[in-house]
């Protein structure tokens, strides 16, 4: 799949299988084709080249952007009713409403207008309005963007609630959020895909190999790389009364995603 605009291609053959539960982490840098490439799998961007296909149907697709708006006066509950009117329904119904406010944490919010909501509160709403429609794909556009540690908190636990029945692709600029939930990725850079599968694949063919790394009194430090652990630990076993703090650094997935676009954090 390709998409251009003018004499820019904001995405070249983009080849990406999403399939099964799970969390899906879209990570690239800003212009990097990542919300032209969720436009294009909605329908919502023409492509120029390929196909998109989407077996299951768009109608089993539920999206929240990254700001997502209602109109102030309605209620939670009306926006996930309207949600629910909106188009061919899977499943409707004012339980499916109730359950769906419950799973977001907003039940006790549910006669709530809107526009009183936070902005954290807002982002679940986004997201319920989605889920209420029983998508068996879920695709979020910066979903912790701008929310307070509380509000992010609630998110990430909610995406990784989530994850364990459905697909969830979430899109994010905080690398670390992504190293916590997600357990595939899609990289891209200036419209190409550097890498997807698995989170540890990535991370095991980019990041820095892991290092043992020993504080001994008087400031000295022993360090080894894993097939000098054994050897190592051996060695200053004989000190151990000396040994003030031992641990393990493994390289971050920020680490190994600047070593696969070439480019330094």
């Amino acid at each position: 799949m390709s998409v251009r605009f003018g004499d820019f291609t904001a995405l070249d053959h983009i080849d990406w299988t999403v399939a099964g539960p799970g969390v899906i982490g879209l990570i690239g840098l800003n212009g990097a084709g990542k919300t032209t490439l969720i436009r294009a799998v909605l329908g919502l961007q023409r492509v120029g080249a390929g196909v998109v296909r989407v077996p299951i149907g768009l109608g089993a697709i539920g999206y929240c952007p990254d700001t997502p708006g209602f109109e102030p006066w309605l209620s939670a509950r009306e926006v996930l009713e309207q949600s629910l009117a909106i188009g061919p329904g899977r499943r409707a119904g004012r339980v499916s409403v109730d359950a769906t406010l419950e799973s977001v944490d907003l039940a006790r919010h549910a006669h709530r207008r809107a526009g009183g909501f936070s902005r954290g509160m807002l982002q679940r709403l986004g997201i319920a309005a989605a889920l209420v429609r029983q998508p068996e794909v879920l695709i979020l556009d910066e979903p912790t963007s701008a929310l307070d540690p509380e509000g992010r908190a609630a998110v990430l636990a909610l995406i990784r609630e989530l994850g364990e029945r459905m697909t969830v692709v979430f899109s994010s600029h905080l690398l670390a959020d992504v190293e916590d939930l997600a357990d595939r990725l899609l990289v891209l850079h200036r419209g190409h895909t550097v890498f997807t599968g698995d989170t540890a694949t990535f991370r095991a063919e980019h990041a820095t190999p892991p290092t043992l790394r020993i504080a001994l009194r008087g400031g000295r430090t022993v360090e080894a790389a894993a097939p000098q652990w054994g050897s190592t630990l051996a060695e200053v076993s004989a000190h151990a009364a000396d040994i003030d703090d031992i641990e393990i650094s493994r390289g971050s997935l920020a680490d190994a995603f600047f070593t696969a676009i070439g480019e330094r954090s």
